[in-house]
């Protein structure tokens, strides 16, 4: 279809067993002492998958993936846009996860029954990474992820009832939101490690840009060219809403206390 962007879940995984094993292949470093695990993952890109089974339910819509945009006109006809930016910091916009998964409920058949029954989880790449990581033992994401999803109220950092409800979602099918330093589970990357370590850092891609090139302080900024381009401003420990068309979310969490940023896309750079 026109407009549509999708990936298969289960490529995604085992291309990223591969990279794992080609890595540790190549720098012949000696597994043992490997402590722990990272995730940087593409934002926004949504699935949903069976929370016994861990099997997706179907293709992950990809971040640049338009098809929710009648979800979106319909949640504007209602006069919702406004209280969304005002808790989410994000513009109402298919490109985020909220519509994503509204689409995925409303139209991949067996989803909403099983999101009814409690039997499906639903989210964003990292969460997916992680589950599959830990053998279905954990289920969280990070801030940076949770927040670009425009489900997640920025100010109360929880999800947030009433606009999840708007897209139909029911917030406990969505994932345990963590610090970014937190301890998501442990994981031996499929038997690559000789014993299971903690996956102790996830943040979206572009948050982790920002924090890689150690734009740690309020006014610190970064700009990514890639398939579609992002620039990032470091705000701080306070949300600042904007009324010239970025959006707000958080950085990062660690030790409990949290970065906000201020961001600016374009869905097509690299990609034109």
């Amino acid at each position: 279809e026109k407009g549509w962007v999708s990936h298969d879940p289960e490529e995604i995984y085992r291309n990223t067993i591969q990279v794992v094993a080609r890595l540790l292949e190549e720098s012949g470093i000696d597994r043992g002492r490997i402590a722990g695990v990272g995730i940087s993952n593409q934002r926004e890109t949504s699935l949903a998958w069976d929370r016994t089974t861990g099997a997706p339910l179907g293709h992950a819509i990809v971040w640049q993936c338009a098809r929710a945009a009648d979800i979106c006109e319909r949640v504007e006809r209602l006069g919702e846009a406004e209280r969304i930016r005002r808790a989410t910091g994000m513009n109402l916009s298919p490109y985020f996860p909220a519509s994503k998964i509204a689409w995925i409920l409303e139209h991949v058949e067996g989803a909403k029954d099983k999101a009814d029954r409690g039997e499906i989880c639903h989210g964003t790449i990292d969460s997916w990474l992680i589950y599959r990581l830990t053998g279905g033992k954990s289920y969280k994401t990070d801030y940076s992820n949770a927040s670009r999803t425009q489900l997640f109220n920025i100010f109360e950092l929880a999800w947030d009832e009433g606009i999840c409800r708007l897209f139909g979602i029911d917030p406990a099918n969505l994932a345990e939101v963590c610090d970014s330093d937190s301890d998501f589970g442990e994981t031996d990357v499929e038997g690559l490690l000789p014993r299971p370590v903690p996956i102790h850092g996830v943040l979206g891609d572009s948050h982790g840009s920002l924090f890689g090139q150690g734009c740690r302080k309020p006014g610190m900024i970064k700009s990514t060219y890639g398939t579609g381009s992002s620039i990032m401003m470091n705000i701080g420990e306070e949300p600042v809403l904007s009324t010239h068309g970025v959006v707000t979310s958080l950085a990062w969490s660690m030790g409990g206390k949290v970065n906000y940023v201020l961001e600016g896309n374009l869905n097509y750079t690299g990609a034109v």
